[in-house]
């Protein structure tokens, strides 16, 4: 018998297409990363922010010969849909919600055949290749790999949507400076005043860290994360007793953090360079 390849039908995800001749010029002057010097049949992370300079949505950007194509949340994308809208004023832009769907699967994995754009996961290649597939792919019987994934994201310290809180968090909370979703070359966008204020003056108070319990007990939920008494950092996604949080910098070289009853680990990731944290701190 056949036996299935391990990949994963994202039905949470949407697909957003963009074509019209400004199409480019259009988001560019809005999200984080650079839409300019993407190369067609490749991808990105990126952020459409606030003018405050927090996240409104996360997504990834495709882009092919004839389009740009968003990844998002479903749960999103009427929102988004209706902001690219009002943004577009004149702009020969067309913006449609697609009947595409996303499939992921680890590095060991094939991707199948006739994908619209495969690539490597933008943020970290260990997350494996993520696909934009027709409905009749989508429509293929395929493993439920989504536990697996979410361990794995959970465990080398990879925010998603489900870590971020619209309005609220900022670029470099996400870890986006360390996770290729923001471009520091390009020119203006909404929000990017902040952020690169933020950026340069390393004024960075918190980020989004994985965590994971001391003894494996699995974590409470809507228990607070505290240091001596004094709360350090909120849980945001979590699977038994691995988890991210978004951890005030005192808590960053902690030993003794506890999130509820039960002690845990700050797991420094590998990609997130301990030496540029020393000049986030610097002057606290």
């Amino acid at each position: 018998m056949r036996t299935l390849m391990k990949r994963n039908h994202l039905s949470h995800r949407s697909v957003i297409s963009l074509t019209g001749n400004e199409r480019a010029s259009f988001l560019q002057r809005l999200i984080t990363n650079d839409v300019l010097t993407l190369s067609p049949q490749q991808s990105c992370w990126a952020a459409l922010l606030n003018a405050q300079g927090r996240i409104e949505s996360l997504f990834f950007l495709w882009k092919t010969e004839d389009a740009l194509y968003l990844d998002i949340t479903a749960a999103q994308a009427e929102s988004i849909i209706k902001t690219l809208k009002r943004f577009r004023l004149r702009a020969d832009v067309q913006i449609d919600l697609t009947e595409y769907g996303i499939l992921t699967g680890t590095p060991e994995d094939a991707p199948p055949e006739h994908t619209l754009i495969t690539v490597t996961d933008p943020r970290h290649p260990s997350l494996g290749w993520r696909a934009i597939c027709p409905p009749s792919i989508i429509t293929t019987p395929h493993h439920d790999t989504t536990l697996a994934s979410l361990e794995h994201r959970l465990t080398i310290g990879v925010p998603d949507d489900a870590d971020i809180i619209p309005g609220q968090t900022l670029v470099l909370e996400a870890n986006m400076d360390y996770l290729h979703g923001v471009s520091w070359e390009k020119g203006c966008y909404l929000g990017q005043e902040v952020t690169a204020r933020t950026h340069y003056r390393g004024l960075i108070k918190k980020r989004i860290l994985p965590i994971s319990s001391r003894d494996g007990t699995p974590f409470p939920a809507d228990a607070a994360i505290t240091l001596d008494g004094q709360e350090v950092g909120e849980l945001r996604s979590y699977n038994g007793s691995h988890g991210l949080a978004l951890l005030h910098r005192r808590a960053w070289e902690a030993t003794n953090l506890m999130l509820g009853p039960c002690p845990i680990t700050l797991n420094w990731p590998d990609w997130l360079p301990r030496e540029e944290m020393k000049h986030d701190t610097a002057g606290q």
